[in-house]
């Protein structure tokens, strides 16, 4: 007589951060595949296929873990093994929304060198001592943020400042030759209209070197120009970055007023447009990285051609392709120039400036603070309650179904939520922009156009790109502006 034994059918799923990786609990793709195989011949289990990735266990989504679910989905799959259940992730709270989720779909997940049952209790408490460990951090960080409330410095001193210590106690002082290359940099930022990498290059040329001597990279200049010591001001949000900051000023000698460091912040920030990278602020093109086809969006460009130099803008879409854009009338340099600057002329009137932020649907509603400060609340608290379920479970108060239908809940109303509260982000900064806008844009047109003519290029351009964001230009010499928040 024959006996015969039926066999479940299993998949085994294999991970390693980096091909060959092996120690305690990494080990080799082979290794792996080797224990499921064994593993599987001695639990009288058939093992139909394997699936390997290859990627840290930070990563969500990781390809072959995603084509494992789909597999099993299609039925006739009763177990999944694993080497260890840190395969599945590093981090507890994605280990087990796993482990839950394939157990939801009928399938018994199988590790091969643990004992499931106390694993799975050891992640549930490793959830909670992350977030006792958390809590340790935190006290870190309040001593840190008490520390800072008080005007204390709780970092290392920026390029520019030294801390001086003698007998009427410890301050900090300007270190005279560093504040002179400082202002050195603002100059080629905001008036030569510079890239980081283009001063670093002319620092390290006049010999200018950092305060560890060592060349200025593009990297050092960015941290350097975008530092707030320089009005000053020491800002803390603590190592998470999270949490309110902490706003402190006079905390150093400032090398810049507050009227060069919003000039310069503004500066950089329109250098990091798409716009006006590249030989955009170099060009001799007043317009550049500012004029925009009325037709279809695209940038317009300068170009010169012939012996005599015909300079003009034409829209770059067209320059590519008739098909992405059909105007194909380029402007002369010269007339569009004095055209746009006609225009802007209109725009010293607060009044002109007012009505055109509000006729682009800018005006002022309250109720989208009101829904943002909301939606900021409930995430606050879906998070939490994340946290107090899984200390719920570990207690034995909430089952583990119990707890995964309740933090698929939770996921769906934090995806959405999340989603809404980043549109009401966007749309409070515009509605309290134009306030503002209207009030500032007169003056800084006024000064402008007053000093235009005295002006390089380059400087022009850099002032110009401050206050205009685009201008739309369309052959029937339409010209429709975008003002710079």
């Amino acid at each position: 007589m024959t006996t015969i034994v039926k066999t479940a059918s299993a998949v085994g799923y294999i991970r390693v951060s980096s091909p060959g990786q092996a120690s305690e609990r990494h080990v080799s793709l082979d290794v792996q595949a080797s224990a499921f195989q064994d593993y599987c011949r001695f639990h009288n289990l058939d093992p139909i296929a394997t699936f390997t990735d290859v990627a840290s266990g930070r990563k969500d989504d990781r390809a072959e873990y995603r084509r494992m679910l789909a597999y099993v989905a299609q039925g006739g799959i009763s177990h999944v093994v694993v080497l260890f259940l840190d395969r599945f992730g590093r981090n507890p709270r994605e280990i087990l929304r796993r482990y839950w989720e394939l157990e939801e779909r009928g399938i018994t997940v199988q590790s091969i060198n643990e004992d499931l049952q106390e694993e799975l209790l050891l992640l549930i408490r490793a959830g909670i001592a992350g977030q006792e460990s958390k809590r340790t951090s935190e006290r870190v960080r309040g001593a840190l943020r008490k520390a800072a409330e008080q005007g204390k410095l709780v970092s290392k001193i920026p390029f520019g400042f030294v801390k001086v210590s003698d007998r009427d106690g410890a301050r900090i002082e300007q270190v005279p030759e560093e504040a002179s290359v400082i202002r050195l940099a603002f100059e080629m930022s905001t008036v030569r209209n510079l890239g980081y990498k283009a001063i670093a290059d002319q620092l390290n040329e006049l010999g200018h070197r950092t305060k560890a001597g060592r060349y200025f990279s593009a990297q050092a200049i960015k941290g350097i120009l975008q530092n707030p010591a320089l009005i000053g001001r020491m800002i803390f949000r603590g190592d998470d970055g999270h949490g309110e900051a902490i706003v402190r000023d006079s905390v150093y000698p400032a090398i810049l007023t507050m009227e060069e460091w919003e000039k310069l912040q503004q500066r950089l920030t329109i250098r990091r447009e798409e716009r006006h990278r590249g030989r955009t602020n170099s060009s001799q093109f007043l317009l550049s990285g500012i004029l925009r086809c009325g037709y279809c969006g695209g940038p317009m460009a300068g170009n010169a051609t012939g012996q005599r130099r015909y300079e003009y803008y034409v829209c770059v879409q067209n320059k590519k392709a008739a098909a992405r854009c059909g105007e194909r009338n380029p402007h002369r340099k010269a007339d569009l120039e004095s055209a746009i600057l006609e225009h802007l002329g209109q725009y010293v009137d607060p009044d002109r400036v007012r009505a055109l932020l509000e006729s682009q649907g800018q005006e002022h509603d309250t109720r989208d603070d009101d829904e943002l400060t909301r939606a900021t609340t409930r995430l606050k608290a879906l998070e939490q309650g994340f946290l107090n379920d899984l200390d719920r479970v570990d207690r034995g108060v909430m089952t583990e179904e119990q707890y995964l239908l309740r933090q698929q809940e939770r996921d769906a109303e934090q995806t959405g939520l999340k989603t809404r509260k980043a549109d009401l982000e966007t749309s409070v900064a515009a509605q309290h922009d134009i306030e503002a806008q209207s009030a500032a844009v007169p003056i800084k047109l006024r000064s402008f156009l007053e000093d235009f003519r005295d002006m390089e290029v380059p400087q022009a351009k850099a002032v110009l790109q401050g206050i205009i964001k685009a201008a739309h230009v369309f052959n029937d010499g339409r010209i429709e502006l975008e003002f710079r928040s």
